[in-house]
């Protein structure tokens, strides 16, 4: 086993930790009629604007293109940021001297909790228990169709929570307070822009 095989196995443990961790599944004995959907394992070095490599990535994935809709799920629409609000924003910003953070949500879709009951197989290297033994999903996996949806509801709940409310106008742009100034976020899948200290950005913009 060469050095960067080594590399790649670390970074599987730890994201079946991760996993673990997050309680996104639980193992079963695998209900009768029922075929768990498969996974695979899928990798990515991400590298610097030199080329050279910053770190390998490791992803469980369900195969959720084997779901069909109306049979295995239902729902899959999850709003996502316009671009146009995304240039108007930063026009604003930039403007007004604003000050503004990107943020990079980790794990996303696992924060998302299913409403479907989904079997998958277990990963490959990390099985337990017997042969009939399956991963009965609690969180959505990257893979799953509905998983964005999962992940944008779970997000509206907490931001609503806080007291900020979405914009009639774009559904993933959310206006709120914090220590007494106003903030807007917007929101892309797992990439959030928020910015803070709007001054007259209020009547600047269709909410």
């Amino acid at each position: 086993m060469g050095e960067e095989s080594e590399l790649w196995q670390k970074n599987m443990d730890e994201e079946m930790r991760s996993l673990l961790e997050n309680g996104t599944w639980e193992l079963v004995g695998r209900p009768e009629g029922v075929k768990p959907i498969p996974m695979k394992w899928v990798y990515k070095v991400k590298r610097d604007a030199q080329g050279n490599v910053e770190r390998y990535k490791s992803h469980l994935v369900a195969k959720g293109f084997l779901h069909k809709q109306g049979v295995d799920f239902e729902e899959v629409y999850a709003p996502v940021s316009k671009h146009t609000t995304l240039r108007a924003l930063l026009a604003i910003v930039a403007q007004q001297d604003l000050e503004l953070h990107q943020l990079d949500v980790k794990t996303t879709f696992l924060n998302g909790e299913l409403e479907e009951e989904i079997y998958m197989q277990q990963p490959q290297g990390y099985e337990q228990g017997g042969p009939n033994t399956v991963c009965c999903l609690l969180r959505a996996l990257y893979g799953l169709q509905q998983a964005p949806r999962a992940w944008h509801r779970c997000l509206k709940k907490v931001l609503e929570d806080l007291e900020f409310v979405a914009s009639s106008t774009n559904a993933a742009l959310f206006r709120g307070t914090m220590d007494g100034e106003t903030v807007w976020l917007l929101v892309w899948v797992d990439d959030i822009l928020m910015v803070r200290e709007f001054g007259c950005l209020s009547g600047s913009m269709t909410f």
